[in-house]
């Protein structure tokens, strides 16, 4: 996206990678592609806002610490609407996680 690669350690990308759903995308690349298919059925979705939490986590796991930064950031805010729009918890609980994972690494 918009920032340099930067190195993290094994420990800290392994937490990364278990917080990442059974549907991932191998890369951030592939993430980024699919995204736009995911939102045609609205960024309102638990599905696009668990896409988004793995684009957010591939970048870390990346190196890609501003991008996923920004996106976490974006994303904790859209859960909690969707949260309270569908009555899922898990995705609020998720992003939580997947920010405070985020945010240890960076």
């Amino acid at each position: 996206m918009f920032d340099d690669r930067v190195e993290i350690g094994e420990s800290a990308e392994a937490r990364l990678r278990a917080l990442l759903s059974d549907e991932a995308p191998a890369s951030s690349a592939s993430a980024f592609a699919h995204l736009p298919t995911l939102l045609v059925e609205g960024d309102d979705t638990p599905k696009a806002i668990h896409a988004r939490i793995d684009l957010a986590l591939l970048c870390a796991v990346e190196g890609l610490l501003d991008s996923a930064l920004y996106q976490i950031d974006e994303l904790t805010k859209d859960a909690r609407r969707v949260r309270d729009a569908t009555g899922d918890a898990t995705i609020v609980e998720r992003a939580d996680a997947s920010r405070d994972a985020i945010e240890r690494v960076a």
